[in-house]
């Protein structure tokens, strides 16, 4: 396999040097066996061709992916388990630590071992895989440990634009001229706004992340699922707003009451198959300026409208063509994210239930973490939700150099308390 990345893809690259990862982490009751698990990764790099491949930069500067005559294998750590909360010490190095690009995989697992009870934590770099493909691939690995011989088929692999974006909007003229004249205003704007950017600033260091994990109970959770249908609102939406009001509450006029919520690309490209890898998503901006109202589900409503306004209006095909026309403002875009003044509070992604079974025939998983991703960027504020076995989970990583702990500690707090306060639960939040 040989293609080049995708312009978001590059982004998210970077120069290969600083790490922009995905991290999933569970908790499994029951025996792993060590010779099972390096099997299942086999196999699973048998179904995913890109599991395969390194990073390698052509003559023009320009990064590909592609498949060395000896692949390497997925590299496996063991850690020895001595408490619950060391899957959260080896997620947050996970977060922090670079691939060997040049020689592949882009995807590693941690083994956190004991007897009867392991974590395993898998990470991969975001250029390669998103959070929606790190569902498939861990299912597929969980499927793998329980039975080594089940049939988990191939992989699609697309190798190039021309199999995401059909033939007809891709070779329209019209089209093309639009995404051209974008791409042309997007660097015009680019080069302009960088006149007013300070490259003097350094990156914050990335031994300063951290990661904030706690969850509902089920009781608690079909209460807000309940409310949020009856008021008409999505859980996305009610979970975004009430974060937007506690960064508000707790930093003053230090917020921007502004937040980035990514969108699955699948529900509107089907082109992107499930067990596809693919890197990266639509996006919609949601702001306390979109919520008019007096109460917090009267402004859950008016901000529900304005976020349904942008879903119809999302576009996917149009998206790409726009990025691959803008190869030439890749580096602006970095450093425009990097070193720009922050204009939001954070990214948050719901991504609802994970299709993942609980039992399986040799062990049960306890809980699966909410994916983590964190890069170089200047705002590394990222919330994550998921829904597993009936119990909503968060995941919330940041930098001490951005927003010390217990500031994000005070956030989740205030959020969960504006979000409860008026849905009818049987007991208190647990956090």
């Amino acid at each position: 396999m040989k293609r080049n990345l995708l312009f978001l893809e590059r982004v998210l690259f970077g120069d290969g040097t600083e790490p922009f990862h995905g991290v999933y982490a569970l908790k499994i009751n029951g025996e792993i066996d060590h010779a099972g698990l390096v099997h299942a990764l086999a196999r699973l790099q048998e179904k995913y061709a890109m599991l395969r491949t390194a990073i390698s930069i052509d003559a023009h500067g320009r990064p590909y992916f592609h498949t060395p005559p000896s692949p390497a294998q997925i590299p496996l750590r063991i850690v020895e388990r001595t408490s619950d909360d060391n899957w959260n010490r080896e997620t947050v190095y996970e977060l922090g630590t670079s691939f060997d690009i040049s020689n592949g995989p882009l995807l590693r697992i941690t083994w956190v071992r004991s007897a009867e009870v392991s974590d395993l934590i898998m990470a991969f770099h975001h250029c390669m895989c998103d959070g929606g493909s790190g569902v498939a691939l861990l299912s597929d690995l969980l499927t793998l440990l329980d039975d080594p011989q089940a049939d988990i088929g191939k992989a699609p692999a697309f190798r190039s634009i021309r199999e995401l974006v059909p033939a007809e909007i891709l070779d329209n003229s019209r089209n093309r001229f639009k995404a051209k004249l974008s791409a042309a205003l997007v660097s015009l704007g680019l080069s302009l706004g960088s006149v007013f950017i300070s490259t003097k600033r350094k990156p914050a260091s990335r031994s300063s992340d951290y990661l904030i994990n706690w969850k509902l109970g089920v009781e608690q959770s079909k209460a807000l699922f309940a409310h949020c249908k009856k008021e008409g609102v999505t859980v996305n939406t009610a979970i975004g707003l009430a974060l937007m009001e506690a960064f508000k509450a707790v930093n003053g006029a230090a917020s921007h009451g502004k937040a980035t919520c990514p969108v699955d690309i699948r529900r509107y490209m089907p082109e992107v198959k499930r067990d596809m890898l693919f890197s990266y998503g639509l996006a919609l901006n949601i702001s306390l300026q979109q919520s008019i109202g007096t109460g917090f589900w009267e402004k859950a409503k008016a901000l529900q409208t304005h976020v349904s306004k942008q879903m119809t209006k999302l576009n996917p095909y149009e998206f790409t063509m726009i990025m691959e026309a803008s190869h030439g403002s890749v580096h602006k875009l970095r450093r425009f994210l990097t070193y720009a003044k922050v204009g939001n509070d954070f990214m948050f992604s719901n991504m609802g239930k994970l299709d993942i079974p609980a039992q399986y025939r040799n062990f049960t998983i306890d809980t699966i973490y909410s994916p983590t991703v964190i890069g170089p960027f200047a705002n590394p504020n990222t919330i994550i939700t998921t829904t597993f076995n009936g119990r909503m989970d968060f995941s919330f990583v940041s930098n001490e150099a951005f927003m010390p702990r217990d500031t994000a500690m005070q956030i989740r707090e205030k959020a969960m308390q504006i979000l409860f306060e008026t849905v009818a639960i049987p007991g208190s939040v647990r956090l």
